[in-house]
């Protein structure tokens, strides 16, 4: 069971300021004692298109997809070796995602060559909107990384995805068993980039 206090506060005191703090305000505030008073595992999310942030935890776990949610069951987003396979409630939701090239990437299997992302999201006439990128990573090498008071011997990658008249780049932090640590990952043109940080 978790004890919630710490974050309810945290998240009252943000929510009655006057006008919306800064984004970034509430991860600072997450400190380790404050994420101490959480029993479940724990993951700070950050949407940079809207400019919200909110910690979610495991909800259900269903064929290696991990659906998180917030605490107050308003938002959730779905993950597949950390990897964002859905959101709902952030509005032009992602619906689902084929992210089968990116994991065999993570996992060191991509062989360096190009392979194929797709997304499908709702426009706003709740008609579904494909998306087929290409993509490589152009980017892996060792980086240490702090989270909360501790420093993990991280990987960082870099996956570049291109489709007609866009390219964008997801950056993942992966510990030496490829879990995910921290992220930045491309959503739509709504809700922009997502981060993610595994805080316990």
């Amino acid at each position: 069971m978790m004890r919630i206090a710490s974050l309810v506060t945290l998240i009252a005191v943000l929510a009655g300021c006057s006008e919306r703090p800064p984004f970034g305000t509430f991860r600072a505030g997450l400190t380790p004692e404050v994420v101490a008073t959480v029993d479940n595992e724990l993951l700070y999310i950050g949407v940079e298109g809207l400019s919200t942030e909110s910690t979610v935890q495991p909800a259900e776990r269903i064929d290696g997809v991990i659906n998180w949610r917030t605490v107050d069951n308003s938002s959730e987003i779905a993950t597949r070796n950390g990897l964002i396979v859905a959101t709902r409630s952030l509005g032009n939701d992602l619906m689902s995602a084929d992210v089968a090239g990116s994991v065999a990437a993570l996992q060191g299997r991509d062989g360096g060559e190009y392979y194929p992302r797709f997304h499908t999201l709702l426009d706003g006439e709740y008609q579904p909107q494909f998306t087929s990128y290409q993509c490589i990573i152009e980017n892996r090498e060792a980086e240490p990384l702090a989270i909360l008071d501790r420093t993990y011997s991280a990987i960082r990658l870099d996956e570049v995805c291109t489709t007609p008249g866009k390219t964008v780049t997801n950056t993942y932090w992966v510990d030496r068993d490829g879990g995910m640590l921290r992220s930045r990952q491309w959503i739509g043109e709504d809700v922009q980039y997502i981060q993610t940080e595994r805080l316990k």
